[in-house]
């Protein structure tokens, strides 16, 4: 609090000095603003924490030109992103961590995973992104790497009008890549049914209840005019054709006010934001790596004798459109009671096209006979939440205060009309002579119909009252939390199996070509007279599935300054945790399970948490803190799951296991920090975490397919530790002449070991019996190529580097920015191959900034400098490789 108080004497003296030149104030108003003052603000919130925490401030994230929270976060200590949606904290995987809307708990538009992708959070609306590495009883107990809060934007002290509007061209899209012509309300981010399951398939799908869908056996009978209406009531006008992209656009308005009135002061903050975004890119993938068929493939394709059955190597084209809006209203009476009513939407849209060559080593001869695959997914993805705070002070209660909370927020996600198709080129002494669907019988066009909806509530209140005593200002705090959630969730998948199609039918190269309506509606088009078999159901039991969470927690705790020297924080949380998740018969609304099966779905658990952190305050510019802490990672909303799902983002098999435990972790964290004149900085820390039964995935090795099939299993034991440096200094220390220049950066050197507990030896780990029950059997070989390995997702090292120039006449800023992580696994290995790791990738970006005057910005941006590629390799091959280009953006806004 000292150094709080140094900071803004000498901020007011260097304004008392400026005060004479009423240019020269402007112009030191306008830099701070940019720089030293957002940094003086997060420096100065964490370095009042009780807790190890990091803080971006929204200035920060403009200054990086990070567009959403997830790219902006990995810039902080320790963090690293992963597909571009999930944050790891200190190398633990997006499930060890839990994130926050303004302090309240928030559902998902992901249908497999209960934690919330960050790249929804569009940077418009982000005040500060608050990271708190150390766990404290006020926080929830869910909680490994870290806890992320998102704060929106506040109610503002003043008027404020601002506009904004941008354009980005992405290097990759000079090439050409292949898309079609969807629905009329596209450029909405929205689909206006054309994709959307039909009526007259719903219909069918309720009346059908046999084992395999639509076409029962006989239990269910169809005529041709019935299948006929029934295929042609799907959207096929998909082609893809070549397609030369726009760049992208962007645009948002921010308004915002407060008013003083006799009964207090009245405020509100609206915003606004569209963006439209296209980028074509080559993309290379391989699955299910093994040693059969190599020998026909390439030397490229092979190495150490082992090679990929399945890869596929081509163009991946995705336009994205995100809209966004928020609104906030706040009321303060006499500086101690507040109430502010904060919504907030959130939407967005992907429309993925993938035209790719397909080497399948049991189907393809090259130069006779090759293949090619082509897919699409359109999906959306919505959130709204609404929350409402109380803050009350009471001065008349030796200023107790009282905070309360409530919230409901609704998550959605739509992927309808998904497809899949492979076709199959005829050469003739490698020349083209015809092309058509694949020449296999059990070969499918597929369609997917996905579906989720997850509603969350969530109320609570803090109590804090103060006793001040002889050299001690002691606090103490009580309070609740209560947080629900509901969730619904079908996958319903339609095959249109190429043998049931005529053999001339089958040729051609687009999909609306052999789909068209002219060839729907003619008999030739069908293998059978009735048409039979056109159309089969691939749902599966728990392809649909209904899932529900409740917690009830209590905390108490107490913040105690003795002497101004030393600050000891800590309590105990309580928390009841309950889940269950049951799978629904596929086309039926009935469950999959007997009910006396379903209480073996409920997964409840409750236990208490201690957390204590001490600080040594060593001057008004130096601290220690030293934190401790037991928390947990439960198993998620399908992790207790018996049936297979698809993960959208691996394209991975999946299963849980009803015999799945909670991760219980002990935390330790030792941070040092030296807070110095105008905002330069210095801060070290070590860590450590000990995991009992973590929770990981491992591949099943009896199940075949064209992708790996995973468990959700425990681990035996595991354990993270690390070091981490954070630094700000201007570059005046050099010369004095570059006091305008900075630079600020942080480095993580850490390392991990997870056992899985799949031995030889007589013992049967928590790990085997999950791995029997999961294949019904009594005995499994070891299928696990490391027992002992990092954990998924860790990586050795991360780097953080920026250097910055802020004009002495506040006209002109600008921010070279790097950020890389060490190689991390993201496959574990099984069957004697390695593990699959993504690799090192080199992020260097520059953002330039002109102020012409007070009120306007023209900013350029270049992202990814290097032209880095993202790369996953296993034995030496290419897992995956994606381009990422290079973007260029150009940007104005005005302040009125």
């Amino acid at each position: 609090m000292a150094s709080a108080l140094s900071s803004q004497a000498a901020l007011a003296q260097e304004g008392q000095t400026q005060a004479d030149d009423q240019e020269v104030i402007e112009e030191v108003v306008a830099t701070g603003t940019r720089l030293k003052g957002t940094a003086a603000a997060v420096l100065q919130e964490r370095q009042n924490q009780a807790f190890v925490a990091d803080i971006l401030g929204a200035d920060q994230i403009s200054r990086t030109g990070d567009g959403d929270a997830a790219s902006a976060l990995r810039r902080v200590t320790g963090l690293t992103l992963v597909d571009g949606k999930f944050i790891y904290v200190r190398g633990l995987g997006e499930r060890y961590s839990s994130t926050q809307l303004n302090g309240m708990g928030v559902p998902s538009p992901d249908p497999t995973r209960s934690v919330v992708p960050l790249d929804l959070f569009p940077a418009d609306i982000i005040e500060s992104l608050n990271v708190q590495k150390s766990f404290s009883p006020n926080m929830p107990a869910h909680f490994g790497g870290g806890n992320v809060n998102i704060r929106t934007k506040s109610i503002p002290s003043e008027f404020v009008f601002k506009v904004s509007g941008g354009v980005d061209y992405n290097t990759n899209n000079s090439t050409d890549g292949f898309f079609y012509s969807g629905g009329g309300d596209d450029w909405t981010g929205r689909d206006d049914g054309t994709r959307a399951l039909s009526g007259i398939i719903q219909s069918n799908l309720d009346k059908a209840q046999a084992d395999d869908g639509i076409e029962g056996s006989g239990t269910y009978p169809l005529t041709l005019e019935e299948r006929k209406a029934m295929l042609g009531s799907m959207f096929w006008d998909i082609g893809p054709d070549p397609k030369n992209v726009d760049p992208a656009f962007d645009i948002g308005a921010t308004l915002g006010n407060r008013f003083i009135t006799d009964v207090g002061e009245i405020g509100f903050l609206s915003a606004i934001s569209y963006e439209n975004e296209w980028n074509v890119g080559e993309e290379k993938s391989g699955t299910n790596l093994g040693t059969v068929g190599c020998a026909s493939l390439p030397d490229s394709e092979t190495a150490n004798g082992k090679c990929f059955a399945q890869s596929y190597d081509g163009v991946e084209t995705e336009q994205s459109v995100s809209w966004s809006g928020m609104f906030n209203v706040g009321y303060e009476y006499n500086s101690n009671h507040r109430l502010e009513l904060t919504n907030v939407i959130l939407h967005d849209m992907n429309d993925r096209v993938r035209v790719r060559d397909f080497v399948d080593v049991n189907e393809t001869i090259f130069g006779t006979r090759e293949l090619e695959r082509v897919d699409m997914l359109f999906e959306e993805r919505r959130m709204t939440s609404s929350q409402i705070k109380g803050t009350h002070n009471f001065p008349e209660l030796n200023f107790m205060y009282f905070d309360w909370y409530a919230g409901t927020s609704r998550a959605n996600r739509d992927a309808p009309g998904g497809l899949s198709a492979t076709y199959q080129n005829n050469l003739n002494n490698g020349e083209l002579v015809s092309q058509q669907l694949q020449d296999v019988s059990a070969t499918n066009v597929n369609r997917q119909y996905q579906s989720l909806r997850d509603v969350s509530d969530t109320w609570g209140w803090n109590l804090g009252y103060p006793i001040m005593l002889d050299g001690i200002d002691l606090e103490v705090k009580a309070g609740a939390d209560f947080f629900e959630k509901a969730r619904k969730a079908e996958n319903i998948t339609i095959q249109v199996p190429h043998r049931a199609i005529a053999d001339d039918a089958l040729f051609g190269d687009q999909i609306d070509e052999i789909f068209s309506a002219d060839q729907l509606a003619s008999d030739d088009f069908y293998g059978s007279a009735t048409g039979a078999g056109i159309l089969q159901s691939n749902m599966a039991d728990g392809d649909e599935y209904a899932a529900g969470t409740k917690i009830d927690a209590y905390y108490l705790m107490a913040d105690a300054f003795i002497n101004n020297k030393w600050r000891f924080s800590g309590g105990v949380r309580y928390e009841d945790f309950r889940q269950i998740s049951v799978p629904f018969s596929a086309h039926a609304n009935t469950f999959s399970v007997e009910p006396d099966e379903i209480a073996q779905l409920a997964f409840m658990e409750d236990d208490f948490f201690p957390s204590l952190a001490v600080t040594y305050i060593m001057d008004d510019e130096m601290q220690f803190r030293f934190n401790i802490s037991e928390s947990a990672i439960r198993p998620d909303l399908r992790d207790i799951s018996t049936t297979f799902f698809i993960d959208p983002l691996t394209e991975f098999l999946v299963r849980g296991s009803p015999l799945l435990r909670s991760s219980k972790l002990r935390n330790a964290d030792f941070r040092w920090e030296w807070y110095r004149e105008a905002g330069n900085n210095l801060s070290a820390a070590i860590f450590y975490k000990d995991i009992e039964n973590p929770i990981e995935l491992v591949e099943l090795g009896t199940v075949g397919g064209a992708a790996p099939n995973l468990l959700t299993a425990n681990g035996e034991s595991g354990e993270l530790y690390g070091v981490e440096v954070e630094f700000l200094q201007d570059l005046s220390i050099i010369d004095n002449r570059l006091v305008d220049f900075f630079v600020t950066g942080n480095v993580t050197v850490s390392d991990s070991e997870v056992v899985i507990g799949a031995a030889d030896d007589d013992r049967t780990s928590l790990f085997e019996r999950q791995l029997l029950d999961a294949l019904d059997a009594t005995s499994a070989s070891n299928i696990v190529t490391n027992n002992v390995r990092r954990l998924v997702g860790h990586s050795e090292w991360v780097l953080n580097l920026q250097m910055g120039y802020d004009s002495p006449n506040g006209e002109h800023s600008a921010t070279l920015v790097y950020n890389a992580f060490g190689p991390r696994i993201i496959v574990p290995g099984t069957r004697g191959n390695e593990d699959a790791e993504e690799q090192t990738f080199h992020s260097i970006d520059f953002n330039y900034s002109y102020y012409p005057d007070f009120n306007s910005q023209i900013k350029f941006s270049v992202k990814n400098l290097l032209d880095q590629e993202k790369r996953i390799e296993q034995e030496g091959l290419d897992l995956l490789r994606e381009e990422r280009g290079i973007e260029f953006g150009l940007s104005y806004s005005y302040t009125f």
